[in-house]
């Protein structure tokens, strides 16, 4: 099954690859948790994903080529949120060490 599964990634487009892990995640119920640093390396905020966080192209007007890109998802109380700040996501939360460096 593994191995089938790891085909069908190969043979798949990354937007096809994303979606179908976005599917497992929903299955096994994993929980995201992601941090938003500052461009500074300060962590701004951290929260529970609900669903999966998404990627998408601030558009100008009239055709004009995109303005930037930016990520979006909803808390686990159904809040929104939106960034274009370097951000990490993991399965896990995670907790800073105080020796690390901002």
């Amino acid at each position: 099954m593994v191995a089938v599964f790891a085909v069908g990634l190969v043979g798949c487009r990354n937007e096809a690859q994303n979606r179908l892990r976005r599917s497992i995640q929903d299955l096994s119920s994993t929980r995201m948790h992601i941090t938003v640093h500052a461009l500074s390396g300060e962590v701004v905020f951290q929260g529970i994903v609900d669903g999966m966080v998404s990627r998408a192209d601030a558009r100008g007007g009239g055709g004009e080529p995109a303005s930037g890109s930016y990520v979006y998802w909803y808390d686990e109380r159904g809040r929104y949120h939106q960034t274009d700040l370097p951000y990490l996501l993991t399965s896990y939360e995670r907790v800073p060490d105080p020796g690390d460096a901002p």
